[in-house]
């Protein structure tokens, strides 16, 4: 090659292999390629290196010399253009003038060909093309063109771009092979950080399960658990349960109420979601972006709740894989709590069974004795019946919560007792520490009845309750009388009263006939006492019937049952007389009175079984 080679051109070959053996980024190499050989070939005006995609079976431009954009968008096939042809020689070609040029380049396709037109202002006068051998396989392509009618290529130039292709080669070659062995080195580095996080991980775990395994051995519990978990992590910490009540949490920084309901939204939101493993959700909280990590306790569809951490930033795997153990110790921990209030509950149930059942005995008062109940305190019965629920499918969980709800609400002061599951419904036994009235007993049962509605409103767990109150009994043999009297209310609220609504059997009053009287024969009570008066009502203005309830629901008083209705007192007093004649009676005898004030009494509860002269 050297004997081939003029004196200028050796000196610049040694300059091109200088400057190509001066870096080994491999953009930068192909860039110099392009710059040096334009420089050293004196008809060269611009050019570009094509490089050979052997996926793609297409020749890519990867730099250019004098050229617009567009040519970095040319795609050329084996054979497409002088390119080509020089790529599927493998040789040097020389295209000696333009009509050489002019007959390569109509195998452009026209995609090519529209590009081609866009990159260089007009058709090369000569061109020359030098494949880049490495290892007898072409790996590209430098073509050079002359844009000067007077300059053209010339054979010696062959020998040069030859020699360059060659340096060019050797050049790409070590690049591409230090490049591999700087992957190869990022990738050992990578698996190094890898194994290095997975050991930290482990090792984090293994401490954080020997600490958390300590506190459950000595019977910690959640709270200890939760505030190990926030000293450790230096963030809050909260543990929310399947209806998204807090259990337990502990702070760095206090939370508001509206920053508690925010993040609680968001977490019963995230666990919802179908899928989801883990959620972190970015928002702003007290004027400060902050990250919200919800991680499940349980697995879908058994889910015991939901552990929550608020930080400055998105945590660290490291942290989260040891979180996700300590959600497992939680779990755990909520079955055990859930296991032992089951038991429990099934001790209570079983002696609310047979108070029920009246079936009290010896046996039974000696265990209530053990459950410190009094066996000749005094004792009322409250029975909550759950009307409706949205979430049906959470309904035992649901239960639990009434249960401890009805357990923190009522058994304050000096009352004493249990609440507990009875099938559907939560039955209260209240046993008072003193000697109280009725009076007094019923009055502050109704303020806590109130009050746990009132919580219930708060939790919106999705829930209705009909609530019965039976009166207070003195001895516990007399307790079956209290919960039958709380069940008698449930029962006529459900046949007449609707859903959501409290009554103790105290204010039932004359309303206790409905339960201890067939349907049938209320009715016909009802249509003995008040029939005529419906026909006559029915057949008329309809205005006697609304008189008589006026005057009865102001107790016997013209004045003021007249100014109810709108009407003048001789009016009504008129219409009483009418009353009188109609149903062949006298409101003043105090029998047939009681009669009718008693049909007046049940027949808002009967009147949509009465017929329609009803």
């Amino acid at each position: 090659m050297k004997e081939t080679l003029s004196h200028r051109q050796l000196q610049s070959l040694i300059h091109v292999s200088n400057v190509l053996n001066s870096s080994l980024d491999i953009d930068k190499i192909i860039d110099s390629i392009m710059v040096q050989t334009v420089s050293v070939i004196d008809a060269a005006h611009g050019g570009v290196l094509f490089i050979y995609d052997p996926k793609q079976d297409l020749l890519i431009p990867k730099s250019d010399s004098n050229f617009k954009s567009e040519i970095t968008r040319v795609r050329l096939k084996p054979g497409e253009s002088m390119t080509g042809l020089a790529f599927t020689a493998q040789k040097c070609l020389i295209f000696h003038n333009r009509t050489e040029v002019e007959k390569a380049t109509a195998t452009l396709s026209e995609t090519n060909h529209m590009l081609m037109d866009q990159s260089i202002p007009t058709l090369p006068y000569s061109s020359i093309c030098a494949p880049i051998l490495l290892k007898g396989e072409c790996i590209g392509v430098i073509t050079l063109d002359s844009f000067d009618q007077s300059l053209h290529f010339i054979p010696e130039d062959i020998n040069l771009l030859t020699a360059i292709a060659h340096q060019a080669a050797v050049a790409l070659e070590k690049a591409n092979l230090y490049s591999e062995q700087e992957e190869t080195v990022r990738q050992l580095e990578e698996l190094n950080n890898t194994i290095s996080k997975q050991n930290e991980m482990l090792s984090r775990s293994v401490d954080i399960h020997n600490r958390l395994a300590a506190l459950v051995l000595h019977g910690e519990g959640l709270d200890s658990i939760i505030t190990y978990l926030n000293e450790t992590t230096g963030h809050n910490v909260l543990l929310y349960d399947d209806l998204g009540e807090l259990i337990s949490y502990a702070y760095k920084d206090r939370l508001s109420d509206d920053e508690l309901y925010t993040i609680r939204e968001l977490a019963q939101n995230a666990i919802k979601t179908p899928g989801n493993v883990r959620s972190f959700i970015e928002t702003n909280m007290n004027k400060a972006n902050q990250c919200i990590t919800v991680l499940p306790i349980g697995a879908k569809p058994t889910l015991y709740g939901s552990l929550i951490i608020v930080s400055p930033e998105k945590m660290r795997d490291v942290d989260i894989a040891a979180l996700e153990h300590a959600c497992t110790v939680i779990s755990l921990e909520l079955v055990k709590d859930q296991a032992i209030f089951d038991a429990q509950e099934k001790i209570n149930g079983e002696l609310i069974d047979v108070l029920f059942s009246g079936k009290v005995d010896g046996t039974i008062l000696q265990k209530a004795k053990q459950m410190d109940f009094d066996p000749m305190g005094d004792y009322l019965a409250v029975i909550i019946r759950l009307d409706e629920m949205d979430n049906t499918h959470k309904r035992n969980s649901i239960i639990r919560h009434l249960v401890q709800l009805a357990n923190r609400v009522f058994l304050k002061n000096s009352l004493k007792g249990m609440a507990v599951r009875n099938h559907d419904q939560i039955v209260v036994l209240l046993t008072f520490q003193q000697k109280v009235s009725p009076a007094y007993a019923h009055h502050q049962v109704k303020e806590l009845v109130s009050k746990f509605q009132q919580e219930i409103q708060i939790k919106n767990w999705g829930t209705n309750v009909s609530i019965g109150i039976g009166r207070i009994h003195s001895s516990l043999l007399k307790v079956t009388k209290s919960m039958q009297e709380a069940a008698k209310c449930l029962q006529f609220l459900q046949s007449y009263g609707g859903k959501n609504q409290v009554i103790s059997y105290k204010e039932l009053g004359v309303q206790r006939l409905l339960l201890q009287n067939t349907e049938e024969e209320l009715i016909d009570f009802i249509m003995e006492v008040l029939g005529p008066l419906f026909e006559y009502d029915q057949s008329r203005k309809g205005e006697l019937l609304p008189s008589l309830f006026a005057y009865l629901e102001h107790n016997q008083n013209a004045k003021e049952a007249a100014e109810s209705i709108h009407v003048h007192t001789n009016t009504l007093m008129y219409r009483l007389k009418r009353i009188e004649e109609i149903l062949s009676t006298d409101l003043s005898d105090s029998q047939q009175f009681l009669n009718i004030h008693l049909a007046v009494s049940l027949h808002p509860f009967i009147k949509e079984k009465l017929t329609p002269l009803a």
